[in-house]
């Protein structure tokens, strides 16, 4: 009796290791969110949370290939195929939460989202949908939901339903001066207070401003998460 091509492909042993080792990392990307979360400490997850993202994202080049090789394409007349095949798909997506930062009458967290394993071959989504180590992380993606951002808290250190992000270009004054642009929106989530930052006035907005340019010294403007259409500029106005 002819043994089933996916079987088969899948129990080979550097295939095997590879799926093992991709729903190990993805598990160990959780597992670290899970510990920022609970120690609120900086130290080094975000550079161990990129070191992983590589590593998976080389494995599935890997599993890509070697299907390729194989021939063995999954997506013709799969049910569990056909119930995901529009979209972008990607393995999840996690958020590593830094300590909060204190601005005039409220908090803000630096949150940076990142999708693992973005823009998933259809292929290779069809062969992760029979493997339920793999099948339970995929997500449809959200464009423009990934990079750093912030939340905005207000004195007492409650979640509002506000994000704060940063422009991709610079905006240049009458003057000549060329600065940063921060806009608000409302976050994905619609969780927390409803945050009234059209009523907020020009003190607290400076406010905020010069704490989010002052946080984002240390990173580029293209790895904050992208405004959304409806987002609204905070500072300068």
């Amino acid at each position: 009796m002819q043994k089933d091509p996916l079987i088969e492909f899948v129990e080979r042993d550097k295939v095997r290791k590879c799926i093992d080792d991709i729903v190990s990392k993805r598990k160990m990307l959780q597992a670290i969110r899970n510990a920022r979360w609970e120690n609120y400490t900086q130290e080094n997850s975000e550079e161990e949370v990129r070191g992983l993202l590589r590593e998976i994202d080389n494995q599935v080049i890997y599993v890509q290939d070697a299907m390729e090789q194989s021939d063995l394409d999954l997506r013709a007349g799969q049910k569990d195929f056909s119930a995901v095949r529009d979209g972008h798909w990607s393995l999840g997506a996690e958020e590593i939460r830094e300590p909060l930062i204190p601005f005039l009458r409220g908090n803000l967290e630096p949150i940076s989202r990142f999708v693992v394993a973005p823009g998933l071959p259809e292929n290779v989504i069809a062969l992760f949908v029979k493997i339920p180590g793999l099948k339970k992380f995929l997500k449809r993606e959200i464009h423009g939901q990934w990079g750093y951002h912030y939340h905005y808290l207000d004195a007492r250190k409650r979640r509002s339903d506000t994000l704060l992000t940063f422009e991709r270009m610079l905006k240049t004054l009458p003057d000549g001066q060329q600065v940063k642009v921060i806009t608000w929106e409302r976050h994905g989530e619609r969780s927390g207070f409803a945050a009234r930052a059209t009523e907020w006035g020009d003190k607290k907005r400076l406010s905020l401003y010069q704490t989010c340019v002052t946080d984002s010294a240390k990173r580029d403007l293209k790895d904050f998460k992208k405004p959304a259409k409806d987002a609204e500029v905070l500072w300068p106005v």
